[in-house]
C-alpha cells in the first residue's frame, strides 16, 4: 500500500507590475524586487515561486501599456489574507492594480 497524505490547499497566482503607476518608470530592479518579496516571504513562512513575465493591459486613458511585471504563486492553506497581502505589494511597488486569481488544489505527496 501507498503511503501518501493528502492536502487540501489554495493556490494564489498573483500578477503585479513593475512600473510605478506615478513614474511610469521603474524606479527599483527587478532583482531587488525579487529579493525584498523573498525576503518578507521566508519571514513570513509563506511557499511561492517569483517569475519575471511582461504583461500589457488597458489603462484607464485608453492606452494599452507594457510593462514588465512579477507571476507570484502562493501555494499554501486557506487561511491566507491574500487581499491584504496584495494590497501590501501594491502600495510597496506603487501599483494601482493587481490580478489575483484563486484555485482549490488537491496535492497528493507520494
Amino acid at each position: 500500500m501507498e503511503n501518501s497524505k493528502e492536502k487540501n490547499n489554495i493556490e494564489y497566482q498573483i500578477f503585479i507590475g513593475c512600473t510605478d503607476s506615478q513614474l511610469k518608470r521603474e524606479v527599483i530592479s527587478i532583482e531587488e524586487l525579487i529579493e525584498k518579496i523573498t525576503f518578507y516571504f521566508k519571514r513570513k513562512r509563506i511557499n511561492f515561486s517569483i517569475l519575471r513575465a511582461n504583461g500589457g493591459y488597458l489603462d484607464k486613458t485608453n492606452w494599452f501599456a507594457t510593462e514588465n511585471s512579477l507571476y507570484i504563486d502562493i501555494v499554501g492553506p486557506s487561511n491566507l489574507d491574500i487581499i491584504k497581502l496584495t494590497k501590501s505589494l501594491s502600495m510597496f511597488m506603487n501599483q494601482e492594480h493587481s490580478l489575483i486569481i484563486k484555485n482549490s488544489l488537491n496535492i497528493k505527496f507520494k
